[in-house]
């Protein structure tokens, strides 16, 4: 192959694993936070090695919404399976399929691959819920 073919193909597949890598699972830098839609804010609290089998590590991100703050997952669904809590706040959250239930402070919950949800802030304060996201080998 030429290497103008070779370069064309390259350049098109970095395109295309753009538009197709789920952004949730970019790494950022521990401790960077980042605005996710208005409202919420991810923050990366780190990393480290899972010791759940065929997991290789857990990455831990806390989000902070603001009362009002509403998104969805990604189309394809949960990216990773996550363990979350709600630390502060109220959310309420609707699972595809599975109905519509509210968190409070203190509540846990488990998000599988491909689930799909949308969710509100739905109290008076902040809600803060940090994630626990499980990733296989080579994930970001």
């Amino acid at each position: 192959m030429s290497r103008l073919i070779v370069s064309l193909l390259a350049f098109a597949f970095a395109i295309i694993s753009l538009a197709f890598l789920p952004h949730d699972l970019s790494a950022q830098a521990v401790g960077e936070s980042r605005e996710l839609s208005a409202g919420r804010v991810r923050k990366n609290l780190g990393e480290g090695p899972a010791n759940v089998a065929g997991f290789e590590k857990v990455r831990v991100y806390e989000d902070t919404a603001q009362p009002g703050a509403a998104w969805a997952t990604p189309p394809g669904g949960m990216p990773a399976p996550m363990f979350c809590t709600l630390l502060k706040g109220e959310l309420t959250v609707q699972v595809e399929g599975e109905g519509t239930k509210t968190y409070r402070a203190g509540d846990s919950w488990v998000c599988h691959v491909g689930q799909k949800t949308q969710a509100k802030s739905t109290g008076a304060e902040p809600s803060v819920m940090p994630m626990h996201w499980l990733l296989r080998a080579g994930q970001r």
